[in-house]
């Protein structure tokens, strides 16, 4: 038999599995909210309190690990380490170094300070990423996309004096082309039918005189 301890330890444990499939049969099922409780109180042989608990304790877990919520804490820690960090990188940006050289005057080392362009271009390098990390990706490629789209259809549109224009030129062309002849009867090409016919003009006005 668990100890009292142990049951408590486990109800408050969110690692616990139970909590979890308790929430997932709770969104499952339908009806009421005890409804849905009672229901899994009785599958799992325990009280209604028990899941209740379970729910409850499971629903604030997610509603504060939700990626808003994370999120949101992100960016709160680096808002309170910010002004550390700007006057750490002010210090990488500006850094020197102390080093020996000999003296052309009298032959021993001097100590001289110079800058250090190791630590500087490092700290150039962390300012760039930061930079590039920031810039937005997704939403400038689209709108400049709508934009291009938007100037080729402007400059493709037709005027009314331009389509007009192009009516008149068309059919100008249309009369300087020559007459279609679609089909002619074979006896036209042998000048057969064409002899008979002016006989039977021929005929017709002899017989009116």
């Amino acid at each position: 038999m668990r100890s009292s301890y142990t049951t408590a330890l486990s109800t408050r444990n969110m690692r616990d599995p139970r909590h979890l499939m308790r929430l997932v049969k709770f969104r499952a099922l339908t009806g009421t909210d005890s409804e849905r409780i009672a229901a899994i109180a009785k599958s799992e042989g325990v009280s209604k309190e028990t899941i209740k608990a379970s729910v409850r304790q499971m629903e604030a877990y997610s509603e504060q690990n939700k990626s808003v919520n994370v999120d949101l804490r992100i960016n709160e820690s680096i808002l309170k380490v910010m002004p550390a960090f700007e006057e750490g990188m002010a210090g990488l940006l500006t850094a020197t170094e102390l080093i020996e050289v000999p003296d052309g005057n009298t032959g021993n080392k001097k100590v001289v300070k110079q800058d250090d362009k190791t630590t500087r271009l490092e700290a150039s390098r962390i300012v760039k990423d930061i930079i590039v990390a920031k810039q937005p990706k997704g939403p400038l490629v689209e709108v400049n996309a709508n934009q291009t789209n938007q100037v080729m259809n402007l400059s493709a549109a037709e005027t009314y004096e331009e389509r007009l224009a192009r009516l008149r030129k068309q059919a100008q062309e249309a009369n300087m082309l020559p007459a279609e002849v679609i089909a002619l009867p074979e006896s036209l090409d042998n000048n057969e039918g064409l002899a008979e016919s002016y006989d039977d003009v021929g005929d017709e006005e002899s017989e009116e005189e």
